[in-house]
Formats: structure tokens, C-alpha cells, sequence
């Protein structure tokens, strides 16, 4: 099963100034998923996928969300090319959410829901 996951979200605002929208979050498997081994279909598919969606980003037609969760993530990438090349991919993201305290909190929540899932 893949665990890549992407997040959408349409942008609301109705102003006269041209939006993106799209709001893009995704996380490092799908950056990570251009510089794998595209022998493989659906990993080729998948790369397509990434690729055509930082187009979308690159254009400004959509807006490309980082974090620092994102950029801890990245920074654990052992293999220093592929790290190097996410890292230059990254360089399209237009808002970063921080890390606060409700957003530990909310982490705290979902990680013991996950663990009494897993109990039962």
C-alpha cells in the first residue's frame, strides 16, 4: 500500500487579484518519488503525477504548502543527491506552516487515538 500522501484544498478568497486554486501539501514520499526508479509503472505514474503538480506550483496556477515537520523529514533523507534535489524542489513553496502548540497538541491526540487502535 502506498503511504504517499498529497492534500488539496480549493482556495475560497474572492478577490479581484488572480489566486491560486489550490493549496498543495505533500509529504516527502511524494518529493522524493521523481528521483526513485521509474522502471517500476506505477512509480513511474506516480512521478508524473508529482512532477505535474510542481508544474501546477512553478506556474503559480496552484501554491505549494511546506512545514517545518516537512523540512525535518527532508533533512533525514540518507541518500545526499536525492535530499540535495527535494531540497531544490522546495524552492517553490509559498507558505510554511509552523509548528505551535495546537498543532502538538493535535499530534499528541491523533498519535493516541492511532495507539488505542492498534491496542484493540
Amino acid at each position: 500500500m502506498n503511504k504517499s500522501r498529497v492534500a488539496i484544498g480549493k482556495n475560497r478568497e474572492t478577490s479581484t487579484m488572480k489566486t491560486p486554486g489550490y493549496f498543495i501539501y505533500m509529504d516527502v514520499c511524494c518529493f522524493n518519488r521523481p528521483f526513485d526508479d521509474l522502471r517500476q509503472e506505477r512509480i513511474r505514474l506516480e512521478a508524473e503525477a508529482v512532477m505535474l503538480i510542481l508544474e501546477k506550483c512553478q506556474s503559480d496556477e496552484w501554491t505549494l504548502i511546506g512545514s517545518e515537520v516537512l523540512d525535518a523529514e527532508i533533512e533525514k533523507t540518507p541518500d545526499r543527491d536525492k535530499m540535495e534535489a527535494v531540497v531544490a524542489s522546495m524552492t517553490i513553496v509559498k507558505t510554511k506552516v509552523a509548528i505551535d502548540e495546537s498543532i502538538t497538541q493535535r499530534a499528541k491526540e491523533l498519535m493516541n487515538l492511532l495507539l488505542r487502535e492498534l491496542r484493540n
